[in-house]
């Protein structure tokens, strides 16, 4: 499934990227273990927040740097994650602008901690402060799918992905799909409908089309 192939194509170069580098930071994240794993002792990001007398953001980039490095000594030893959340919610409470951390823990918390519950938890507060992101409902689009096996809700995050800038031509028809498999193929439709109302592209108005029909041939059978 293409959702299933975008998302490894965004998830793998990024966990190969951070194996890479711990790798030849190896020496350097065994002898600093204790003082990251400080960070299990912070108290809410809230409170940081209030306590950092306006140097949010410097913060932000110092815990984002110790982040990494509890999950890259953990990833290298135990794969045990355990307050990687924890330390990410910090990171975005005291910049929520920071874009990357949402994706990379959605990412991460998912595929590689099987944090299915955490990992919603953080993309939906990035998608309150990116709201035209569309990586981050797409990624709980395709939790919702693939771990979870709620249809309608992937369906949902997908569908607002796919009204989002620079999104892949595929959200749309995908949407679709999943509104079928969720025995709601009215609901496909009228949003496929939508779509092509609010489009002038001749191809993309063809393929809902396409897919309309689909939708319609199947749902009579």
């Amino acid at each position: 499934m293409k959702a299933k192939r975008y998302l490894v194509f965004i998830a793998l170069p990024l966990l190969f990227s951070v194996t890479f580098y711990l790798q030849l930071k190896l020496d350097w994240i065994k002898k600093d273990r204790k003082d990251f794993e400080s960070l299990l002792y912070l108290p809410s990001g809230k409170f940081i927040k209030t306590a950092a007398l306006g140097f949010d953001e410097l913060l932000a980039d110092l815990l984002w740097v110790k982040a990494v490095a509890y999950f890259g000594g953990h990833y290298l030893t135990d794969k045990q994650y355990d307050w990687l959340y924890h330390i990410l919610d910090i990171v975005t409470t005291l910049d929520p602008r920071f874009e990357y951390v949402y994706e990379f823990g959605g990412i991460v918390l998912s595929i590689e901690a099987n944090q299915i519950k955490e990992s919603v938890a953080l993309l939906k507060k990035g998608m309150e402060h990116h709201p035209t992101a569309w990586r981050l409902p797409f990624l709980l689009g395709f939790i919702h799918f693939y771990y979870l096996n709620d249809y309608k809700v992937a369906a949902h995050y997908i569908e607002k992905a796919s009204f989002l800038p620079n999104r892949p031509d595929f959200l749309p028809g995908l949407a679709a799909t999943f509104y079928t498999k969720a025995h709601t193929p009215e609901l496909g439709i009228e949003f496929l409908t939508r779509v092509y109302n609010s489009t002038n592209d001749e191809r993309v108005r063809r393929n809902i089309e396409k897919k309309i029909k689909e939708i319609a041939t199947g749902s009579k059978q």
